[in-house]
């Protein structure tokens, strides 16, 4: 505060130009409070700092200093550097300050503390007005940490399998495509392995998929240890996996390492105290051998491995011609079925079975038979399996309970009461869950008695879950219907359950009687399974009777009734009217003739009493 009166023009002047300066002064200092309170009070997560041209900071707002983990006041004076990693803090040179203008970047800032973290910086130099120079730079920091775990997670999971940690199918792909690439720079083969466990859908449905998923972290475990870090292992989905070998030398070398993956399932998993054993059929592609892309070679280890899996599973298999020839066939037989079905080319045919005591028809086994409009006429060991694995079986099996339950009604209307006509039940079509109501549903349609339908289930069947089923099959026989095991003597059986199985019957196996009559050991089988039957008082039934020797060692040993090409052929329904009309005058003479001269129908018909047992059962065996 000025006390002294000044009296010459120029001191008054003074004196008035240093007023000037301190109002504007203030009023620059009250722009910039308010600035400063506008700035702290915006209702965002962004950083704000306000450099000089020097480097210095001049300004931080709350959300800066607290991102980095300072108070606003410490960061005044300070270098902006100190906000940056030491091996990127450096301030702005001069000269790069003339020439900025809006700089946006992603970077590295460090907290007082030390740690890192990803953040996105946006940049402006501030300019005077009227000269144009820069007075300061103004920066936008925000804390991206979270954007970046997000994308890391995406990353992941579009290129990781979430389960077992190993790269999935896009990843795969990826990685096949460079190692093909640098194999045929190098000259060199590539061996892909497409690997498959054997039992895992039995791990899932038993123990859930909890243990299920445990189950295939260990095992891409134990995979993962026997690879070479030049290599890529990945997990395509479910149960398979596949192996990238870019440093194969040949086919040997590929084979070795197959079987030491196989030898990796011979110790049992631990899992949750529980001990699982497990095994794997592996296919094998070479590069540029069997493919020279990443699609095709993937197809063809995909296809070998599906051959392992015919050769009995637990082993390996390369690719080959004839196994591209036989999955081309598949593809194109699954197709055709597909527009069998709906241009009913599918049709059954029955094969008589008669009592032994009485020579008395007792009843038929309805057999399906395909006549396709591309192949002709299709063997069903061909073409049910094919059926069973493409979940064709659904349809087909609801076609063959409907039309075999429908006939079944036709010829009791006709005077055949006691005639039972048997359809064989698919493992797929027991396990679905509508089974039991599809039975009882079709009975209903098709108005047939109960009693008149049997359904045959193979031991391997009904054993699996027999708690369960034992269940399953009394429902049925609650409604009336007649029960039987298929094939009995080829699966496994405890008699323990055996027992408790309210089924009727036993079928035994036609691979026993093929050699009744000249090996031991089948005869011995044979007799035995039926003095077991017998025991529980079940009927036992003898399928695959190819000649008299035959039928008389069946007879012999009180075995209730048999069926085969000896007696009658299957036929279709039409040709089964007038059969039956002549078998009911004369079917006890046929039988003792049979058994006395060694001849039979199938002979006469330009059959070999050696012909092949017609399997046209719709059912196979388990996978």
């Amino acid at each position: 505060m000025l006390k002294t009166a000044i009296t010459d023009d120029r001191s008054l002047m003074l004196i008035s130009g240093t007023h000037q300066e301190t109002s504007e002064l203030q009023q620059a200092q009250d722009r910039l409070q308010v600035l400063k309170e506008a700035i702290d009070s915006l209702p965002i997560g962004t950083g704000i700092t306000i450099s000089d041209v020097h480097g210095k900071i001049i300004y931080a707002n709350a959300v800066e200093a607290e991102m980095h983990g300072y108070a606003a006041d410490e960061l005044i004076g300070k270098d902006a550097s100190i906000l940056a990693p030491r091996c990127l803090g450096k301030p702005f040179p001069p000269l790069n300050l003339a020439k900025m203008g809006f700089w946006r970047r992603e970077c590295l800032n460090v907290r007082k503390n030390g740690s890192e973290f990803p953040v996105q910086l946006s940049s402006i130099a501030v300019r005077n007005a009227a000269e144009g120079r820069c007075i300061g730079v103004v920066t936008a920091c925000e804390d991206i940490t979270n954007r970046k775990d997000s994308e890391k997670k995406i990353e992941y999971l579009a290129y990781y399998d979430t389960v077992t940690g190993l790269p999935n199918r896009v990843l795969l792909m990826d990685r096949l495509h460079q190692a093909l690439a640098l194999a045929h720079r190098e000259g060199r083969e590539v061996a892909l392995l497409f690997l498959d466990l054997d039992n895992f859908k039995d791990v899932n449905d038993t123990q859930g998929h909890d243990v299920g998923d445990k189950f295939l972290k260990e095992v891409a475990k134990r995979l993962t240890s026997c690879l070479r870090e030049s290599n890529t292992l990945a997990r395509l989905g479910g149960d398979e996996f596949v192996m990238v070998l870019s440093s194969v030398r040949d086919e040997e070398g590929a084979a070795i390492t197959a079987q030491q993956v196989l030898s990796l399932f011979c110790a049992p998993f631990l899992i949750d105290g529980q001990r699982f054993y497990s095994s794997a059929s592996i296919g094998i592609a070479l590069y540029p051998g069997d493919g020279v892309d990443a699609e095709s070679l993937l197809k063809c280890a995909d296809a070998a491995m599906y051959h392992a899996k015919d050769e009995g599973k637990s082993n390996y298999q390369f690719f080959s011609s004839e196994i591209n020839n036989r999955i081309m066939r598949r593809v194109s037989l699954v197709n055709s079925m597909r527009q069998g079905i709906s241009r009913q080319e599918f049709s059954l045919h029955y094969q008589p079975k008669w009592d032994l005591k009485t020579g008395c028809l007792t009843g038929m086994e309805a057999l399906l038979r395909w006549k396709s409009a591309d192949f002709g006429s299709v063997a069903p060991d061909e073409f049910i399996p094919i059926a069973e694995t493409s979940g064709l079986i659904f349809e087909l099996g609801e076609m063959v309970l409907r039309t075999a339950c429908f006939q079944a009604r036709v010829w009791a209307s006709a005077g055949h009461e006691d005639l039972k006509v048997a359809v064989n039940i698919s493992g797929r079509q027991f396990r679905q869950p509508k089974f039991l109501e599809t039975v009882a549903r079709i009975i209903c349609e098709t108005g047939v008695a109960p009693g008149l339908l049997e359904l045959e289930f193979t031991e391997s069947v009904i054993m699996e879950k027999a708690d369960k089923n034992i269940d399953a099959l009394r429902t049925l026989k609650g409604m009336g219907v007649c029960l039987s095991i298929d094939d009995f003597g080829t699966g496994y059986s405890s008699l323990n359950y055996l027992k408790h199985f309210p089924i009727d019957a036993i079928k035994i196996d036609r691979s026993f009687i093929a050699d009744v009559d000249c090996n031991s050991d089948d005869a011995a089988i044979t007799e035995a399974i039926i003095s077991m039957a017998h025991s529980l008082k079940l009927r036992v039934i003898a399928e695959g009777v190819e000649n008299g020797r035959q039928l008389q060692f069946l007879r012999e040993r009180n075995c209730d009734e048999v069926q085969g090409y000896y007696l009658a052929l299957p036929m279709p329904a039409h040709e089964i009217t007038g059969f039956l009309e002549s078998t009911q005058r004369k079917s006890t003479v046929m039988l003792q003739r049979h058994g006395e001269l060694g001849n039979g129908p199938a002979r006469q018909s330009g059959h070999s009493g050696n012909a092949a047992p017609c399997s046209g059962r719709l059912s196979v065996a388990e996978d």
